[in-house]
């Protein structure tokens, strides 16, 4: 398993310095934690409110519109990809698991799940992942469930309010790629991802 603090992740993203206990507090004590599967908000505006929070809007949005939202559970598979015209920071309040891939692995309009990279992240450990890189749900750590923090560019992941021309535009400002096996292309999500539908155990 790789680490976030290796070079090996820097194409993917880089650690955002700085003491985040606010932020696992405030996830820990005060966000839903879901028997099966996983619970997303996009936007909790108390925890927006955070001095924590408002200083990851300043070091990574440079004081701009952010949303401050979080996703936990209990997810172990790939499922989908996604990704955003924007830096994302996720704050692991537990130990867990980001599966990753590059723009230039999507070939033709299709991601190989063979060329996606398992990173661990550790319980306080922030991560800004770059504009355009792939990513989704976590995955539990230890099997243990997640708790993480999904700061955005505020209006990601809004519904879109026409049907887009694009077919991996899926929500405002969320591109997706989704296995055949995944919830979201029974939905009728853009099948973008090949391979095997990785579990993370």
């Amino acid at each position: 398993m790789r680490s976030v603090t290796t070079s090996e992740f820097e194409p993917y993203g880089y650690l955002l310095e700085g003491d985040w206990s606010e932020v696992v507090s405030y996830l820990l004590e005060h966000t839903p934690l879901p028997k099966e599967g996983n619970v997303y908000c996009r936007d909790d505006e108390s925890f927006g409110q955070l001095k924590a929070s408002q200083l990851i809007r300043e070091k990574v949005f440079g004081l701009g519109q952010m949303e401050s939202g979080y996703c936990n559970g209990n997810n172990t598979k790939l499922n989908c990809m996604e990704y955003h015209a924007c830096p994302e920071v996720d704050v692991a309040a537990t130990d867990m698991i980001l599966i990753l891939a590059l723009p230039d692995d999507v070939i033709d309009g299709k991601l190989d799940s063979s060329r996606c990279k398992a990173f661990y992240v550790k319980k306080g450990e922030a991560v800004v992942l770059r504009p355009y890189v792939l990513h989704f749900s976590p995955c539990k750590a230890e099997g243990k469930p997640f708790y993480s923090s999904v700061y955005l560019a505020q209006g990601t992941n809004r519904d879109l309010e026409k049907k887009p021309d694009d077919p991996l535009l899926w929500k405002e400002n969320k591109w997706l790629l989704a296995h055949p096996e995944s919830k979201q292309a029974g939905m009728g999500a853009y099948i973008g991802i090949t391979g095997e539908n990785t579990e993370i155990l």
